[in-house]
């Protein structure tokens, strides 16, 4: 048996959850289980038992890969999936197992197994954006969302500092790129380039150029450290255990910031992804701040709000919620239920634009506006570079006291838009 095969370029999956039903660039994210299970080790277990522990559970002849496997010879993450009956992600102590009635019934038994703290469904994480508001701003020389957060006044650049863009890949060849190292990574075995657009144009918003010709400055960091991670697939979906790889993969780039705009839906007072938040709790530890979108779920015009979906919800992952040009919470962005405390689980860690967003998309239409909170959150990333580079001793939880202690008051509950707009440093208030 073997784990299914990450789609490849233009390709979905062997379980593809789209069948016409959903849609990638969609305001809700399904809640589609892949079948698999994750499992999370304890700190202290050892490669070797974690190894021993999964024989134990899957049996004797079970086929183990680590993700050491394709470091270090010929083999990519879609070689080792198709071929193994679990794949461990030796960095973050987290296993990928192929699920099979054996392993479903006997979840709460694995999770007893003294070496094994969590055992957790794996599901399908997708992109969040919509088409963008009409903004006329054309003669301007930065977008609005730059020009809001104070990056167009500040003199940081985010030189020197490691941005991870995990998102469905990026289109090297576009101009605005042109000549700047980016490094990339696939959980696909294939080049990381972006067929779908909205890897680009996060990237683009968090480190896009400084200056283009005739267009306005929509890029936060223009010096940062450009990593792409391509988890998600050409239709804008991919699984928790695609996520996790390139998590993983950015932690061993040395990134110092890594940006996600994607996640699923959960249903009101669901409890954070444990694993999620084990993995982030780590990372902050030894320095590398996670960000994530918040959702487009909501349709606050008829007083729905929804809550914060995976994996932002996690209390170690900076929540990222959406305002507009009117820096008014977004329609469509999730937060906190009316009513519920600040403190409530799953708020907002802290907002930025995230509507009618200009930034780059592959060739050849080149640039596009798109809403969502996926545009919020690399803004937030873009300002964490930049304030990252102010100071070296900014990093992990730090650069989140920094990011929050320094957000600009909104008007809106705590829960919808955290600490309130994020701003650069340096900049007028």
């Amino acid at each position: 048996m073997s784990l299914p095969a990450p789609g490849g370029p233009g390709e979905g999956r062997s379980d593809d959850p789209s069948h016409n039903t959903y849609r990638f660039h969609s305001a809700a994210a399904p809640v589609v289980a892949t079948g698999n299970w994750l499992v999370k080790f304890e700190k202290d277990v050892s490669p070797h038992v974690r190894k021993t522990l999964l024989q134990q559970s899957l049996g004797g002849n079970s086929h183990i890969a680590a993700t050491s496997e394709y470091r270090s010879t010929a083999l990519n993450l879609t070689d080792l999936v198709q071929i193994a009956d679990a794949v461990v992600l030796d960095r973050l102590g987290v296993a990928v197992l192929k699920g099979t009635d054996d392993v479903s019934s006997r979840s709460a038994e694995l999770e007893d197994m003294p070496g094994i703290r969590r055992v957790m469904p794996e599901f399908f994480v997708f992109s969040y954006d919509e088409a963008g508001d009409s903004i006329h701003e054309d003669t301007a020389e930065v977008t609005w969302g730059v020009d809001a957060i104070g990056a167009s006044r500040c003199s940081f650049s985010g030189a020197g500092v490691k941005l991870g863009i995990l998102d469905s890949g990026f289109d090297k060849t576009h101009p605005d790129f042109a000549g700047r190292p980016v490094k990339m990574w696939s959980a696909f075995g294939c080049a990381g380039d972006d067929f779908q657009g909205h890897g680009t144009h996060c990237a683009g918003t968090a480190a896009g150029p400084h200056a283009t010709t005739g267009r306005m400055r929509y890029g936060v960091a223009p010096g940062t450290d450009l990593h792409i991670y391509k988890v998600l697939n050409d239709k804008g979906f991919g699984t928790d255990g695609d996520v996790l790889a390139g998590i993983e993969k950015a932690l061993e780039d040395g990134c110092d910031v890594i940006s996600m705009s994607f996640g699923r839906g959960v249903a009101s007072g669901t409890l954070p992804h444990s694993i999620y938040d084990d993995v982030a709790s780590a990372a902050l530890d030894v320095g590398v701040l996670l960000i994530a979108a918040a959702g487009n779920s909501s349709s606050r015009d008829v007083g729905h709000i929804a809550p914060v979906d995976y994996p932002a919800n996690s209390p170690s992952i900076m929540a990222v919620g959406a305002v507009d040009s009117r820096l008014r919470v977004a329609n469509f962005s999730n937060g906190s239920a009316p009513g519920a405390s600040a403190a409530a689980i799953g708020g907002v860690d802290i907002a930025a634009p995230g509507a009618g967003v200009f930034s780059a998309v592959p060739m050849p239409r080149q640039y596009r506006r798109l809403r969502g909170t996926s545009m919020a959150a690399p803004h937030v990333a873009g300002v964490a570079c930049l304030w990252a580079e102010m100071d070296a001793s900014l990093r992990g939880r730090a650069l989140w006291t920094a990011l929050t202690s320094n957000a600009k008051s909104l008007h809106g509950a705590r829960g919808d838009v955290g600490a309130g707009l994020v701003q650069s440093p340096f900049t007028e208030r």
